[in-house]
């Protein structure tokens, strides 16, 4: 077993991996449901779902960075393309957090976020090298966190 198989193969870290991505669900659907306005006018709750989305999308590139170094044959075409989304979501983050005055930008990088977030989860559904019950915790994560950056479209006027 390669040390990337290895990585997260015991069951208890599955299920403290499953109650916090279930806990990092709460600012993908807080914001838009809750109208959260505690930073406005500095920042606007879609800017932070925005940001918080582009942090996501870093984490999960860098899941993937790991995969690849702790791998018995680290790739380099891996390493290269878990870059993608911490790049794409700090390009949809500076569209959304510098238009938030303007609807129609905040909305549209709201669904930026959504496609790059399915873009990832269908990358590690279909990644072999990564553990069962990570590939498993994805779908329903991803699918929820854009149930959420979707509210937030509609609600920021997309």
């Amino acid at each position: 077993m390669s040390g990337a198989e290895m990585i997260g193969e015991h069951r208890s870290q599955a299920k403290l991996m499953t109650w916090l991505g279930a806990f990092g669900l709460i600012p993908f659907l807080a914001p838009p449901v809750l109208r959260i306005d505690w930073f406005e006018p500095a920042l606007s709750w879609s800017s932070l779902q925005i940001i918080y989305a582009a942090a996501i999308l870093s984490f999960l590139g860098g899941v993937r960075a790991a995969q690849a170094v702790f791998s018995d044959d680290c790739r380099s075409d891996t390493l290269i393309l878990a870059m993608a989304p911490p790049l794409v979501g700090w390009a949809l983050a500076v569209i959304g957090v510098m238009g938030q005055g303007e609807p129609r930008l905040a909305a549209n990088a709201l669904l930026g976020m959504t496609a790059a977030l399915v873009s990832q989860g269908v990358w590690d559904l279909t990644a072999k090298a990564l553990p069962d019950w990570y590939r498993r915790l994805r779908l329903p994560l991803t699918a929820m966190a854009c149930v959420g950056l979707v509210i937030g479209a509609a609600a920021a006027g997309g």
